[in-house]
């Protein structure tokens, strides 16, 4: 797809034009106002170094005089002011008319690495539901960059789904607060709880007593590791009230697991996440 190297945004479209965008190519912002005697020195540089890089970047620029909401969000204080946006987020950035080599050197530095570009192929492999390739396409932009968070969240997605629960684990710990590692920590504890369930024969042992606690909290664990959240929330809290520290405080890590799974939106999770409030104060 062809596009324009250069357009402008303004408070209103920059959601589109830049954060949007960015996550389809990298995107220079270019912060200039028209009586900024360096902008309109280093304006026709940024456009120039664009160009020579077609469809490959995004160059914006944004009159911060006409649109002093987004200057004042990113904090413009000086301008020419360019920062460079990929996947939705500032990544890097520069203050000031810099000579055209600098320029190039910048324009570098936020191309996708051989990681980057192969971690946005098994995301979308990942999102079309074919785990091979994805498993594949994780594993080599490993091998071209171990550190690639990226990279290595993806691969956590497709191990953990696999049953590879502990190279899962491993790798959602590097970055332990990223929101997808949560989750596959989440639903790595969920599958550890589940691990060798015969569900027939836990029904059974409740069917004949239902104080049996064991039974209740593996089949608790179990349906929230298929999916079935209700009756698996059920049966996690009534071990609770039977036994608030049962295998070692297990009912109350298999809710919070099955709560993050879920997350915020849900509308089960504010009133499991109430409930359980209630049982622990």
């Amino acid at each position: 797809m062809t596009t324009e190297t250069v357009i402008d945004a303004t408070d209103a479209s920059f959601q589109t034009d830049v954060l949007d965008r960015s996550r389809e190519v990298p995107v220079i912002v270019d912060f200039w106002a028209e009586w900024c005697g360096p902008c309109r020195v280093l304006g026709p540089t940024l456009e120039q170094v664009a160009a020579e890089y077609g469809d490959a970047v995004q160059l914006v620029k944004v009159d911060t005089d006409a649109n002093q909401r987004v200057a004042a969000q990113y904090g413009i204080r000086s301008i020419p002011a360019v920062k460079a946006f990929r996947d939705g987020e500032m990544v890097d950035e520069f203050i000031g008319a810099l000579p055209e080599p600098q320029v190039r050197e910048f324009f570098q530095r936020i191309q996708p690495s051989e990681a980057d570009t192969l971690t946005s192929d098994g995301d979308a492999a990942l999102g079309a539901g074919n785990f091979d390739e994805a498993r594949a396409k994780f594993e080599a932009a490993l091998a071209a960059d171990e550190a690639h968070t990226g990279a290595a969240l993806g691969l956590a997605v497709v191990l953990v789904e696999s049953g590879e629960v502990e190279r899962a684990e491993e790798l959602a710990r590097r970055t332990p607060n990223e929101e997808r590692a949560k989750r596959v920590l989440a639903r790595a504890g969920l599958l550890r709880a589940a691990v060798g369930i015969d569900r027939d024969a836990l029904e059974a042992r409740l069917a004949s007593d239902e104080g049996d606690i064991e039974a209740r909290y593996q089949l608790g664990a179990h349906m929230l590791a298929v999916g079935e959240w209700e009756p698996g929330f059920e049966h996690l809290l009534d071990v609770m009230v039977r036994d608030r520290k049962f295998a070692d405080d297990g009912a109350k890590e298999r809710i919070l697991e099955g709560l993050e799974l879920l997350g915020n939106g849900h509308p089960l999770t504010s009133e499991y996440r109430r409930r359980l409030t209630n049982l622990l104060f």
